[in-house]
């Protein structure tokens, strides 16, 4: 049912990088899991990348 209302959405993403350093696929997704909640901090609407 469409009631015409409108409705604001926003998407945070976290990335990281697979590399020579990250050889467990836990800490890759800690990686990107913190990157992920730098995004949010800083205002939402983001990408934000792991160091």
């Amino acid at each position: 049912m469409n009631t015409g209302e409108k409705i604001n959405i926003t998407i945070s993403i976290g990335i990281a990088c697979f590399n020579e350093s990250t050889s467990i696929p836990s800490e890759l997704i800690a990686d990107a899991d913190k990157a992920l909640y730098q995004a949010k901090r800083s205002g939402r609407n983001k990408v934000c990348v792991a160091e």
